[in-house]
């Protein structure tokens, strides 16, 4: 009975070495924002439109993301507000604007090339989710 102990404990030592270890997410890996809420910078997913909270790459579709400016605008005077949901003023939801955040230019830079691409127009999102 002791040597069927003594290679039942072997085999479970064996078997557990050779298990493969669960694959972990990278620790830098920037975390999906459910909802945007008081954020004024954020990472986008060009593909499927995903926030995140930092650069890398989108988790669902492997593309590089692009920093985002946030603001918050109250749709009854134009005027910014703090965060999403209720305007401080007023009744209505503020509605989420997102732009493409401008890379700070070299210094000593001149005017961008005649032929560089512009960046895209600002996006606008209802909140109140």
């Amino acid at each position: 009975m002791r040597p069927f102990v003594i290679v039942l404990a072997l085999a479970a030592l064996i078997a557990g070495c050779q298990a493969r270890p669960a694959a972990r997410a990278e620790v830098n890996a920037p975390t999906v924002i459910a909802s945007l809420t008081d954020q004024t910078t954020v990472w986008s997913c060009p593909e499927c439109g995903m926030d995140f909270t930092g650069p890398g790459q989108c988790t669902m579709c492997k593309v590089d993301l692009v920093k985002m400016n946030v603001a918050y605008i109250c749709p009854a005077d134009d005027q910014p507000v703090v965060s999403s949901g209720k305007c401080p003023r007023c009744d209505a939801n503020a509605r989420v604007v997102k732009s493409a955040a401008v890379a700070d230019a070299a210094p000593g830079a001149g005017t961008p090339d005649a032929g560089a691409t512009p960046a895209p127009a600002a996006t606008t999102t209802p909140s109140g989710s």
